[in-house]
């Protein structure tokens, strides 16, 4: 664990790091487990509003090339302007995932979210193979936060 929820780092009240996943079979939570793990923070609700963290990373699964339905009401209903937000995403195919991720962002965008990229891709998308994230899946998601975050 790296210690980043510093309210002393964040400011006054806030944490600096959030992370929030819409999962319906857990493979999604897996990962999200693992970036949490990774950042020293405990998984948000994702049915409450957006809480208040200087970076936000937010994962779904992919349903039919769409987010699950509490992502996709935080995403319609949340309010964005001014964060930091890095995305993530399950899918049984990685162009799914990456088409969703893509979407989610404009969307983020245009509620004044700052996308936080690395220097391949949006976000972070793993592919679920054989209907679970393996160790490396995760180990992976571990190091795509840790350079999201700069470390």
């Amino acid at each position: 664990m790296m210690g980043y929820k510093s309210r002393e780092q964040a400011g006054e009240g806030m944490d600096k790091v959030a992370v929030l996943v819409d999962t319906v079979k857990g493979n999604t939570k897996r990962v999200a487990a693992a970036i949490a793990e990774e950042l020293g923070v405990g998984l948000g609700d994702i049915k409450k509003p957006v809480p208040d963290a200087e970076i936000l990373f937010l994962g779904s699964g992919t349903y039919g090339g769409s987010p699950g339905y509490y992502m996709h009401l935080l995403l319609r209903d949340g309010k964005f302007s001014g964060k930091k937000i890095a995305l993530f995403a399950t899918a049984g195919q990685i162009k799914d995932g990456k088409k969703m991720v893509n979407t989610m962002a404009e969307t983020l965008e245009k509620k004044g979210a700052t996308i936080l990229r690395t220097a391949d891709s949006t976000g972070k998308v793993i592919a679920v193979r054989f209907r679970h994230p393996h160790q490396e899946d995760l180990d992976a998601a571990r190091q795509w936060a840790r350079e999201i975050m700069g470390k």
